[in-house]
């Protein structure tokens, strides 16, 4: 029967795998590469499997590496929400990974960031931008924040709000290829698309038999690149509110036909693993982004 490894040895392995390598991890908790490396040999001599594959540049996990990492992160948040109970204490505290689509991260979380960071200065936020689905083991992420329908996968989710659609253009696009006073008169615009997902480039209203598409003048696979595309006077485009409501506000954007667009409003899901649905910073955190979600509802 293997040795049960020791928990400072599984949060040495975890921090290595989290920061991509010995030197960096050695660096963030001070002590020298040479040292973790022993502990993880430690651990492979203990549980006699190969944990990770050591290059010159980099370290793999081997498919052993992947099923401690897992286990050995379900094993620390128990024994830190074991160490919050003996001290009588439950505040939120300790490194929370989020991975997010760009333009939430600019237009909803970073504007209000230091709101949470006031009321919980124990829990440090890494933020990890991306605009598809990752694998949080892989992305080293606590939590994923999406958008629209979610596929089915063992994660837990938790819906945290919705946001609903804006057809815009700079009104100096407008000025100069004509207002359109129907919606079948886009018909005579052009489009800033999105590379992906393709379905947000077909523009459906209420009271017209068929969808239209328009001409692309460009094609983005970033959000935050479209919009900045139709600043600049490129076409028209639709968006999540959250990512234009400034801009209409400052009216650099105008909105095209409210309220006519057929389009449900997106909903926005917080994706997570069973070992993290008892961290209390988790659900601190997912408490007050709902709570800002509902704010424009």
């Amino acid at each position: 029967m293997h040795e049960i490894p020791q928990t400072r040895d599984l949060a040495a392995f975890v921090s290595v795998v989290e920061d991509g390598g010995f030197a960096e991890a050695g660096r963030r908790l001070g002590v020298a590469p040479s040292t973790l490396s022993r502990t993880v040999s430690r651990l492979e001599a203990q549980l006699g499997v190969t944990l990770l594959r050591r290059t010159t540049r980099s370290i793999e996990m081997t498919p052993e590496g992947r099923d401690l990492l897992e286990a050995a992160r379900g094993i620390l948040a128990r024994t830190e929400a074991l160490a919050d109970l003996s001290l009588g204490n439950r505040r939120a505290r300790g490194l929370l990974r989020i991975n997010a689509p760009v333009p939430f991260v600019l237009h909803r979380l970073a504007p209000r960031l230091a709101e949470f960071h006031a009321a919980y200065p124990e829990v440090q936020l890494s933020l990890d931008m991306t605009d598809s689905l990752v694998d949080l083991i892989g992305a080293h992420a606590d939590v994923a924040i999406r958008f629209g329908p979610l596929p089915d996968s063992d994660m837990l989710h938790r819906r945290l709000g919705r946001t609903p659609w804006k057809l815009v253009a700079a009104p100096g696009y407008l000025d100069a290829r004509g207002w359109p006073a129907t919606p079948a008169e886009l018909a005579g615009l052009e489009q800033v698309r999105f590379a992906a997902p393709d379905h947000i480039n077909t523009l459906r209203f209420r009271g017209l038999a068929e969808p239209l598409r328009l001409p692309a003048a460009v094609t983005a696979g970033n959000g935050e690149a479209v919009r900045r595309l139709v600043l600049g006077g490129l076409g028209i485009a639709r968006f999540s509110e959250f990512m234009v409501a400034e801009d209409l506000a400052a009216g650099r954007l105008v909105e095209l036909f409210p309220g006519q667009l057929d389009a449900e409003p997106l909903e926005i899901s917080a994706l997570y693993l069973t070992r993290t649905s008892g961290l209390r910073r988790l659900a601190v955190f997912l408490d007050w982004l709902g709570d800002i979600l509902s704010e424009g509802e």
